[in-house]
């Protein structure tokens, strides 16, 4: 709560909410300037604690960011609108308990980016994240990279226990799917031709932190490969769509 209160005094202050009575107020212009650089500072700043596991904190660092900055959107009154809408679907949902904060954090993240996007796109916002990650010969490479560490890593587990066994052919596949499935996410031509996530992963018993030092594992290989903080939190946004179908949740007891 206090990071939430003083971020919002910060961006307040940054972005011209104090004026002194011997000042003019900022024209609007400066004003959604000096907006869109809090919320970059505090993107950066999210995905690097959300990378290492406080999911919650992630959250109530974005949420405290938009609940200053949302006050100061009055002239754009649909940007403004629809970043409430989002503020109110993350803390309905977390109330409910249908999403984690980890859900109500991507959610947040979209609003904080939607605000980026009408007042200031990027110069690169016409080029799809498939470009930007270096097309279909950047993706292969972090993916060889990914699921070389993944498959030796004990807390993914990637082969249950040895019931998983894939041979050249079968990593191969794999890999491809991959590949597939990152072009479909991000623009790229290839369409994902795999089975259905849930039928994949049908009676594998992946647990969330199973899941979790997985997504771990790709945000490491993706910071490796000099992908920029927006495109990761982007990837996290689609890896995180698929928890529900990948996690097996063992049923109520009676």
């Amino acid at each position: 709560m206090r990071a939430r209160v003083l971020l919002a005094v910060l961006i307040l202050a940054g972005a011209g909410g104090l004026v002194r009575a011997d000042e003019k107020p900022l024209e609007r212009a400066e004003l959604d300037k000096r907006v869109v650089t809090a919320l970059y500072q505090a993107a950066l700043t999210g995905t690097e604690i959300f990378n290492k596991g406080g999911h919650a904190e992630c959250l109530r660092l974005y949420q405290g960011a938009l609940i200053a900055t949302v006050p100061l959107l009055d002239h754009r009154p649909k940007l403004q609108t629809k970043v409430q809408m989002r503020l109110d679907r993350a803390a309905k949902n977390l109330k409910e308990g249908t999403w984690k904060a980890a859900d109500a954090a991507f959610e947040l993240r979209t609003a904080m980016d939607d605000i980026q996007d009408e007042i200031a796109p990027s110069k690169d916002a016409k080029k799809t994240m498939w470009d930007r990650l270096g097309s279909e010969a950047g993706v292969r490479k972090v993916v060889d990279d990914f699921v070389f560490v993944a498959a030796d890593d004990k807390k993914v587990d990637f082969f249950r226990g040895g019931k998983v066994k894939l041979d050249g052919k079968g990593v191969q596949h794999l890999k491809q799917t991959l590949v597939e499935l990152i072009s479909e996410h991000t623009g790229g031509p290839l369409k994902y031709t795999g089975k259905d996530m849930k039928a994949v992963h049908k009676d594998m018993k992946i647990t969330d932190a199973e899941f979790d030092a997985l997504r771990d594992i790709l945000v490491a290989t993706l910071k490796k490969h000099k992908v920029s903080d927006e495109d990761i939190a982007a990837l996290g946004k689609v890896v995180e769509s698929t928890r529900k179908d990948i996690v097996e949740v063992a049923p109520p007891k009676k």
